[in-house]
């Protein structure tokens, strides 16, 4: 899935009752996106006209996805980023497909990923009551501690005023970025659930303190002025009021 980076099958379900079922039940059908087009072929050959289960009374149709235009226009959604598709296609390939004697590259050539973003580590109120930068000093040891097994960490960066709770981590190698993908997603921290993924490379999720932003700004502007007011300037630049 390109938003999660993680393994999605699509099932389909009734726009409207019919005979078959009410509305909003599932159809029966599915899609599955794989990594690598060897599995689709694999798929063919191997569930085509079997059973999904034991006691199941029906065998499976599998065949290729076609996707066709419904209608006279294109809709084109731009809900997903090419950004986010690419990143979203290497962590898949990067999962089945990769070669540690390739310079540290996933098969075939293309360089991995090394940068994870981990969402629900830390939350802006216990910030608040138990102190920013005790709360993140912990939390980078105990981060780097863990990580350090996996390979090396290079850089740990905390977005402290992300209400997400956004952690930033840079691996020198892939593997170990894909390991602590593994390790962190879906676990719980302090009753809250972790989202693991890599970066996608243009996120950013720093977030501005307007109102702090703002109130320096304008304390900037007024110094500044009041500077200019303590200068003698020359005659031809003094304001001159005509009676």
């Amino acid at each position: 899935d390109p938003e999660t980076q993680h393994p999605k099958i699509k099932l389909y379900r009734r726009r409207k009752g019919d005979s078959t079922g009410p509305e909003g039940s599932l159809k029966g059908d599915a899609s599955i996106c794989y990594a690598r087009a060897e599995s689709v072929d694999l798929a063919l050959q191997f569930l085509d006209d079997s059973f999904l289960r034991p006691d199941s009374k029906e065998k499976l149709s599998v065949q290729r996805a076609k996707f066709e235009q419904h209608g006279d226009k294109f809709e084109d959604r731009g809900r997903i980023s090419n950004a986010k598709r690419k990143v979203a296609k290497l962590a898949a390939l990067q999962a089945v497909g990769w070669d540690e004697g390739e310079n540290g590259r996933i098969t075939g050539g293309k360089k991995g990923l090394c940068i994870i973003v981990l969402k629900g580590m830390f939350d802006l109120v216990e910030l608040k009551n138990e102190g920013e930068d005790k709360v993140l000093s912990a939390l980078e040891q105990e981060i780097r501690k863990e990580c350090e097994p996996l390979g090396d960490v290079e850089k740990i960066t905390a977005f402290s005023k992300n209400p997400e709770g956004v952690i930033v981590i840079k691996f020198s190698q892939p593997t170990a970025a894909s390991d602590a993908i593994a390790k962190y997603h879906g676990t719980m921290r302090r009753g809250r659930r972790i989202d693991g993924s890599f970066w996608d490379g243009v996120t950013d999720y720093t977030v501005r303190d307007e109102e702090k932003e703002t109130k320096e700004e304008t304390k900037r502007l007024d110094d500044f002025g009041k500077f200019l007011d303590n200068q003698d300037l020359p005659e031809e630049f003094r304001l001159h009021v005509e009676g």
